[in-house]
């Protein structure tokens, strides 16, 4: 009779019982799911910490000059208002690590919160976690994001890219052979990538999402008006006349004047905010038609089916969809709340790990 090992015997009790978890790790929001428990985080993926810089007079001592202060939502706010001694950092920025150092931090910031969280699973244990990742980040890419988890606790990091997730969030079949173009547009990239088979196909992405957005309206109102406004007051206007049920109502922007250097306030009108944008949705439309170019003939047939599937921050933009439509005469669906696509996904696995085994993992 064959006896399992010892260690077969612990992977299969850490796999049933352990404390699980699912991360999301955007450019402008993470998402957190806890096994037995759903999501229990969301918040921006922002750090604020003190400045390296010799001449600011820091009286810290140099190994805690970059010492974080604030994270997530706190930190958000504190942006263009922070005093000179406190920068605040992206520490993902197009979908990958830009600041290791501020990423290990927010980080170690999440699993801190989750293990202050009540959960049915014993807390002894390191967890696995699972890590959405961009379809098209370099390899080199891929394992600074799993190193990133592995330093702050995590027993198995496994990778899955996010167009697998984001189907699979979709309650979509994940075996079949049936093509699905999924549309990602989130807060530092846009990906679309058709996935069958438990893989992707084909995929393209170009670094333009919600904050290239922001930057847009920006330099609009900056052109225009010849006013300065900050890139807080650019995503509030950008979600108020962009994705907003009732986007007809003008909104009123308070900046400064760049002529005089005072403050200064204007009205500014929704279809203003589409002029703003309207090359960044061009570019956007651009990519996916050259994405159909390069797929197989039996997956367009497929898709002319099914449609095109937007997910992500940016899906909410009506105009979006509807250039799309045009420009490809494919019919596109926007998902039920498409910023949780990704996340609903890994939650799947998280709670049954036996469906990593029906599709294609990242090899680090």
């Amino acid at each position: 009779m064959k006896v399992p090992g010892l260690k077969f015997n612990l992977g299969e009790f850490f796999n049933n019982f352990g404390m699980d978890l699912g991360v999301d790790f955007g450019s402008c929001n993470t998402l957190v799911y806890l096994k037995g428990r759903g999501v229990v985080i969301e918040e921006p993926t922002v750090v604020a910490r003190q400045k390296k810089k010799r001449w600011v007079g820091l009286t810290a001592p140099k190994n805690k000059m970059l010492l974080p202060i604030a994270y997530g939502d706190k930190a958000k706010e504190m942006r263009s208002r922070e005093p000179k001694f406190i920068e605040v950092v992206d520490p993902v920025k197009n979908g990958i690590v830009s600041d290791l150092e501020s990423a290990e931090h927010f980080a170690s910031y999440l699993m801190k919160l989750i293990f202050e969280i009540p959960c049915a699973y014993p807390k002894v244990f390191k967890p696995n976690i699972l890590v959405a990742v961009p379809n098209s980040i370099t390899n080199v890419q891929k394992r600074a994001l799993g190193y990133v988890f592995e330093s702050v606790g995590g027993r198995e990091v496994t990778l899955i890219e996010e167009a697998i997730l984001a189907v699979m969030g979709l309650e979509l079949p994940i075996e079949g052979s049936m093509g699905v173009l999924i549309l990602d547009v989130g807060g530092g990239k846009t990906e679309a990538a058709i996935v069958a088979s438990g893989g992707i196909v084909v995929e393209k992405s170009i670094k333009t999402g919600g904050i290239e957005f922001d930057e847009a309206i920006i330099n609009y109102i900056k052109i225009k008006y010849g006013m300065l406004i900050g890139p807080v007051s650019a995503e509030r206007i950008k979600i108020a006349s962009l994705g907003g049920k009732d986007n007809s109502q003008t909104e009123i922007l308070r900046g400064r004047e760049l002529e005089s250097g005072l403050p200064k306030s204007i009205k500014v009108k929704p279809d203003e905010i589409e002029e703003a944008v309207s090359m960044l949705l061009k570019k956007i439309v651009r990519m996916v038609s050259e994405l159909l170019d390069e797929a197989p003939p039996e997956l367009v047939e497929d898709i002319l089916k099914t449609g095109i599937i937007l997910v992500g921050g940016g899906a909410s933009i009506k105009q979006l969809k509807a250039t799309i439509e045009e420009e490809t005469k494919i019919n596109v669906e926007i998902a039920e709340n498409p910023s949780w696509s990704v996340i609903k996904g890994l939650g799947q696995i998280v709670e049954n790990r036996e469906i990593l085994k029906k599709i294609k993992l990242i090899n680090r």
